[in-house]
């Protein structure tokens, strides 16, 4: 199909999505669908802050259902319910549904209520080394390479419910089965047999799924019809390296997701630096807001004591190699070399407990660094400390230093991406020191321990005002403004399964411009709305590294019959992608990051190079950039 048939087949849903048209929600009157994956007994942010949020959503909200779809076959619904609704995170109103619970009890017709492909052949034999993972759920191993190699999910009575099964002849197959033991349809990827599951479970209009778990987001947003608004809710960076820049690779687990980013109605992130991140790439405004994770009111001391011992210091972190606990551990080494008492508190705990329990015996601090696990009484003990640190690789916005800013510890954290600009003032509310920087961390701790008390003080009361803003009901009203902001985008039009030609360019020029390229594109017998859509897209031919310019200005040629497109290429975007070859794309915006379609070069196309990178066609005549040779 051609570019102009494709596009204007879909002009129509695409320009629907208008001020005028679009349904929007209006106000929190809705039914909200939160994604997680699963709820472990010991909760990390990401789960702590979806429940809170849900918890404020009903305390100030009216919203008319909370459901959390959940997708983990180890879950225990019903236990996991009690835990919560005793421990006063979940009200008893909230809907916990997980998939193979609820796929458990659905009837045959039920089940055929769920979209997917007739089975295509019986299912291969069941082979390999059984292991018992729960009463619903069985695991066959290849006993030569240990490989998961099928998955039975099962029903109460022992029957099948679903097959995942690595087929020799036909791939990796998804298989729904009837109570009966029937084959009732299929799936080929994982993704898409939880797309139709969540198609067939939101059903309630209005509705906003919001989506917590990167897990999720890497597949919801291929949903291709829905009548339901998507929000997806980021906790953590996106990038591999955050503390290199905004241009460098995408983490593995986030990169379908953040090249997908347009085809979610609202994007949250809960930093200022995390937003200039993302429009980096080249994502508009259009659907980026700023929404936060919350503070509990609880955590916000209404009268803290102000004078405490100034050289007790605690951190909040899981003991894992992100959180990097070894170097607050340094720091309080140094400083004890430097005749400086300082005695450090970390609460939490992981796999990384036994080589920092050897650190801090190696380093004789055992009467000055305590690692007591995870507490029950962490508010009591940040109202006995003087400051906290954080000593991330990245965050997204860090509760454990608003808690601890919420009872008058002065944070003494990294200039983590991303968190700490958000929150703290330099000198005022709380100190940021050099990424990674030891000597630096420690060389702050010493300057604070230097301070008056008065001057301690007004740090204290600045990190609790500072703090304030991120208070439930507050964090609510960020939501609720996006609630009411929200309107459903219109996807583009795509068949399954089409492979994209390429598109022909009848002209191709790249100019050096300032900072950078311009490059024009000439293409034939394409509507001037159709070329307003699109996008070009930039992207890492090895690396995960990729980037997209928009709004191209447009001109016309030979009497109005092709247009040329003009993108103006910033090279700063290359920065962190020394020795790259970049290949070059076109993309509709809101398209399917698997719909976008190399530029064909014309025949006669000649390299063109500016400021040491060089435009050229590959041996198979699509356009690609590189370095200069």
């Amino acid at each position: 199909m051609s570019l102009t048939a494709r596009k204007s087949h879909s002009v129509s849903d695409v320009s629907a999505a208008t001020e005028d048209s679009a349904p929007m929600l209006g106000t929190d009157a809705v039914h909200v669908y939160n994604v997680l994956w699963g709820i472990p007994e010991s909760m990390g942010g990401m789960t702590t802050a979806a429940l809170r949020r849900i918890r404020s959503f009903q305390t100030y909200g009216n919203s008319l259902s909370q459901t959390i779809l959940t997708f983990s076959p180890r879950m225990d619904t019903d236990e996991i319910r009690g835990r919560l609704v005793t421990q006063g995170k979940m009200r008893d109103d909230v809907d916990l549904v997980n998939i193979w619970q609820e796929l458990r009890s659905r009837t045959a017709s039920e089940l055929s209520d769920i979209v997917g492909e007739p089975v295509r052949a019986p299912l291969p034999p069941e082979d390999g080394e059984l292991e018992n993972i729960t009463a619903f759920y069985d695991a066959f191993r290849n006993p030569s390479t240990g490989k998961v190699i099928r998955r039975n999910y099962l029903r109460g009575d022992g029957s099948l419910l679903l097959v995942d099964v690595e087929d020799a002849k036909l791939g990796r197959r998804f298989v729904l089965h009837s109570p009966g033991g029937e084959p009732l349809a299929e799936w080929r990827r994982p993704r898409d047999f939880y797309n139709a599951w969540i198609s067939s479970v939101v059903t309630e209009v209005p509705a906003v799924v919001i989506i917590d778990e990167k897990k999720v987001s890497e597949f919801i947003h291929e949903i291709p019809e829905r009548d339901f608004n998507l929000v997806l809710f980021v906790h953590g960076t996106h990038l591999r390296h955050p503390w290199n820049g905004d241009h460098g690779q995408i983490l593995p687990r986030r990169l379908d997701t953040v090249r997908n980013l347009d085809r979610f109605d609202f994007v949250g992130v809960q930093t200022q630096q995390q937003a200039e991140a993302i429009r980096a790439i080249g994502f508009a405004d259009d659907n980026l807001r700023l929404l936060t994770g919350e503070l509990p009111s609880a955590a916000m001391l209404s009268e803290p004591p102000m004078r405490r011992e100034p050289n007790n210091a605690v951190m909040i972190a899981n003991l894992v190699e992100l959180k990097r606990v070894d170097h607050p551990i340094r720091a309080v080494a140094k400083l004890r070399d430097r005749g400086l008492d300082v005695s450090l508190t970390v609460l939490g705990e992981g796999p990384e407990r036994p080589r920092l329990e050897q650190l801090v015996e190696d380093l004789d601090l055992g009467d000055r660094v305590s690692l007591p696990g995870y507490v029950l009484d962490v508010p009591e003990r940040l109202k006995s400390a003087s400051f906290s640190m954080l000593t991330s690789t990245s965050e997204g916005l860090p509760l454990s230093i608003m808690e601890a800013m919420g009872a008058g510890c002065v944070p003494i954290v990294y200039d983590i991406t991303y968190g700490p600009r958000d929150l703290i003032d330099q000198g005022r509310n709380g100190f940021i020191t050099p990424f990674g920087d030891v000597d630096a961390l420690a060389d702050q701790i010493e300057e604070f321990l230097s301070l008056d008390e008065a001057h301690v003080e007004s740090m204290r009361r600045a990190a609790i005002d500072t703090v304030a803003r991120y208070l439930p009901e507050t964090g609510y009203r960020r939501w609720k403004k996006v609630l009411e902001e929200l309107r459903l985008t219109r996807l583009p039009d795509v068949q399954e399964g089409e492979q994209a030609p390429a598109i022909e360019a009848k002209r191709l020029r790249a100019v050096a411009a300032p900072g950078g390229t311009r490059l024009e594109i000439e293409l034939d017998q394409v509507h001037r709305t159709v070329a307003e859509d699109l996008q070009l897209v930039v992207a890492g031919r090895v690396l995960s590294t990729f980037f997209i310019c928009g709004e191209p200005e447009i001109s016309a040629r030979r009497f109005g019959r092709r247009l040329v497109l003009a993108f103006d290429i910033d090279h700063e975007s290359f920065s962190e992608s020394a020795g790259v070859t970049f290949d070059v794309y076109l993309r509709r915006s809101h398209d399917l990051w698997t719909a976008k379609r190399r530029i064909r070069t014309p025949k006669h196309f000649r390299p063109s190079r500016s400021d040491g990178w060089e435009w050229y066609q590959t041996k198979h005549g699509y356009l690609s950039v590189r370095p200069r040779r």
